[in-house]
């Protein structure tokens, strides 16, 4: 590993997680094209970005979990696919990277976890937080998460409590999961939270002498896939995010804050937010038909679609579906979708 920012001494390996099929998005992100590859326009594509945040901290292993249906979407040079052999959420997958990482690049190793579906358009700013994070926990034997400062009582997002700061960084005193607005609000008054980036510093071999004790299972199976190609206890495994089964009962756990422009692009508005826009702060992906629109984001594979004498909201028209909503109100829309992939089940 080249030696940057004064890390003289972690060995990082990366963990992609790309999996969900991204319901807040449709019918843009769909069962077939997941959020993380959707081809943006000028952006590219979510994972493209995550592939190259990757790539940027100089790391020893890049790997993408993933389920088997993912896979071919996922191939990127250098970037070593690891199947996931079913969706058990983010723990199940921690710990598959974690075990190809020990056997492939040993235990003294820091594992960086990404999600595949954020966006991050300054990768320097990322890499030196990302390069400190990971010096912090390998000197302490701690586990470290990246932290948002919150820009509003978000009550979708859950919430990292930081006590005392220490090189750096913060100590962490508690989680909390995704709050009412009062207490939201409250939060953010209080300075003392930040928004739960879901993204991670694990040193190897603190990551297993954890989830030999809070979570073993985990770390068996994995071990069992990438050891011995043996996958059926995997199915046999309880769904749990890496948060719940670990980062909550951790002995030590330290926080560094983003001083990064970032978004999980979880709905329209935050998709809106991220895209280029023309002079009339329309944000446009496909070809149809625009006049006189303003603060838009219209998105169609029809060059039939046309848009006309509308302001701030959402037009999606593909032929997975039609969404029409505003760009404010455009996070409510999951529960109908869910309707509307579960009749196209049957």
């Amino acid at each position: 590993m080249k030696n940057q920012n004064n890390v003289k001494s972690v060995k990082i390996a990366v963990a992609i997680l790309a999996g969900g099929s991204g319901t807040r998005l449709w019918p843009l992100s769909n069962p077939k094209m997941p959020k993380p590859f959707i081809p943006l326009g000028e952006i590219g594509t979510l994972y493209d970005e995550a592939v190259s945040r990757a790539f940027s901290l100089s790391p020893e292993l890049v790997m993408t979990v993933a389920s088997e249906k993912l896979l071919p979407f996922c191939k990127r040079e250098g970037v070593v696919l690891l199947k996931e052999p079913c969706a058990k959420n983010t723990a199940p997958a921690v710990a598959l990277a974690a075990q190809y990482a020990k056997k492939k690049i040993g235990q003294d190793a820091v594992l960086i976890v990404l999600p595949s579906d954020h966006s991050i358009p300054d990768t320097e700013k990322f890499k030196e937080r990302f390069l400190l994070l990971a010096e912090i926990a390998r000197k302490n034997d701690a586990f470290g998460l990246i932290g948002i400062k919150p820009e509003y009582p978000a009550t979708g997002y859950g919430y990292i409590e930081v006590g005392e700061k220490k090189e750096g960084g913060f100590k962490v005193k508690s989680f909390r999961e995704k709050p009412d607005f009062k207490t939201a609000e409250m939060m953010v008054k209080s300075g003392n939270f930040f928004w739960n980036s879901g993204m991670f510093a694990f040193p190897l071999d603190v990551l297993e002498k954890q989830m030999t004790k809070y979570c073993p299972d985990y770390l068996k199976e994995a071990e069992n896939c990438i050891e011995k190609g043996d996958e059926k206890g995997f199915f046999d495994l309880k769904p749990d995010s890496i948060d719940y089964a670990l980062m909550e009962k951790a002995e030590r756990i330290y926080v560094v804050e983003s001083d990064f422009k970032w978004s999980d692009v979880g709905n329209f508005k935050s998709l809106y937010e991220i895209l280029p826009k023309d002079k009339d702060g329309n944000a446009v992906i496909g070809n149809p038909k625009i006049e006189n629109c303003k603060n838009c984001l219209i998105i169609s594979d029809r060059e039939e679609t046309i848009a006309r004498d509308l302001e701030s909201l959402v037009l999606v028209e593909l032929k997975e579906g039609t969404l029409c909503t505003t760009v404010e109100k455009s996070e409510g829309i999951k529960k109908l979708v869910e309707e509307i992939l579960k009749k196209e089940k049957k």
